[in-house]
């Protein structure tokens, strides 16, 4: 409790020493006044960031003496390793704790989930949270798991959805090549009865009738080896996957289900527009904690990751491995949970049919 009484009176102090010399700014009427107080203005914030770092990293050695695990459901070059990587030294620096990344592979991302969600409350591990991936894998992969009931604590990265890729030069390169094709489509993708790439598939096939076969990889990066081999002929990826190997024109993108056409494929035809709006959904990543974590808990790695989000290093850093870096405070993470949990629910015949 001392802890958290130290992190409200610092924000009541902050605030007052902002307003002040927002206050002495405008009471002078020269232009040399106004410099000198937007220079005070920075150093007064800067001492408040530093200082709003020692009272968090200070709470988190109290609360997480063992450091913090962030578990991905993928390994190294999946989304989720990939968005607990970009976040990683951000944590630990701030907090000044351990961080560590542990990867927990298996039932099509279930195997991961479940271990969060059973472990202790404040036990400092944590969970790189996939949606909509994460409410299909409890839906309809019978996942041992609730994900309304985790600890929300941040969304992280967005702007994402399932990309169709094919091998660069085939002839199939838009939706209505997918549809006049006179043979069944085969689609690689990750963790059939889990995953979105897998969601997307069946809408395919089940409410745009094209004649799809899914072929089940371990992760993004062997559907894309299974195109790239002439193994499958499509695969259901992700922007990190799919926009280096554009670039070098190794595959080309076919469709996307975004509710409205993705800035960074240009001329790709997302399926709101070519099939229907109620198929469409983005792709988005954030952090949860075990269910009943403690307030005190929760209020240190909220404040941590708020602060995090508006960093220039860790904006840039995201953005070199293709993520987004789109913050959710924990209220907005909660409803987009909420949201992502209904949208399966409603696709629930077709995705059981």
């Amino acid at each position: 409790m001392k802890g958290r009484g130290s992190l409200k009176n610092l924000n009541a102090r902050s605030l007052c020493i902002i307003a002040i010399v927002g206050l002495s700014a405008s009471a002078c009427g020269s232009t040399t006044a106004v410099a000198t107080s937007t220079t005070s203005t920075t150093v007064v914030t800067s001492k408040i960031v530093a200082s709003t770092s020692t009272v968090l990293a200070t709470a988190a050695k109290r609360l997480f003496p063992q450091g913090l695990t962030i578990v991905s459901d993928l390994p190294p070059g999946g989304v989720t390793y990939s968005g607990a990587e970009a976040i990683q030294p951000f944590l630990q620096k701030t907090l000044q704790i351990p961080v560590t990344i542990r990867p927990v592979l298996g039932g099509g991302g279930n195997t991961g989930s479940q271990y969060v969600y059973n472990s202790a409350p404040n036990s400092g591990i944590l969970h790189m949270t996939y949606l909509p991936q994460m409410a299909i894998g409890e839906i309809v992969g019978d996942g041992r798991y609730k994900l309304l009931k985790y600890t929300p604590l941040a969304g992280l990265f967005g702007n994402d959805t399932s990309i169709y890729v094919s091998k660069y030069g085939s002839p199939l390169k838009s939706f209505a090549s997918l549809k006049t094709a006179n043979r069944t489509i085969t689609i690689g993708v990750f963790g059939v009865k889990t995953s979105a790439g897998w969601m997307s598939a069946e809408f395919l096939s089940k409410v745009n009738d094209i004649r799809t076969a899914t072929v089940p990889y371990a992760n993004a990066a062997q559907s894309i080896d299974g195109v790239l081999s002439g193994a499958v002929d499509l695969a259901s990826v992700t922007r990190a996957q799919a926009l280096p190997l554009i670039a070098e024109k190794r595959i080309q993108a076919v469709v996307e289900f975004a509710p409205r056409p993705l800035s960074f494929l240009p001329g790709v035809d997302s399926i709101a527009q070519v099939g229907a709006s109620t198929e469409a959904f983005y792709n988005v990543l954030g952090i949860d904690g075990p269910p009943k974590m403690s307030s005190a808990a929760k209020q240190v790695l909220r404040q941590a990751l708020a602060m995090i989000a508006k960093e220039p290093t860790y904006i840039a850093q995201a953005k070199k491995v293709s993520l987004a870096p789109i913050y959710e405070d924990s209220t907005a993470w909660t409803a987009l949970e909420s949201s992502a949990y209904n949208f399966v629910r409603t696709h629930l015949s077709t995705l059981n049919g």
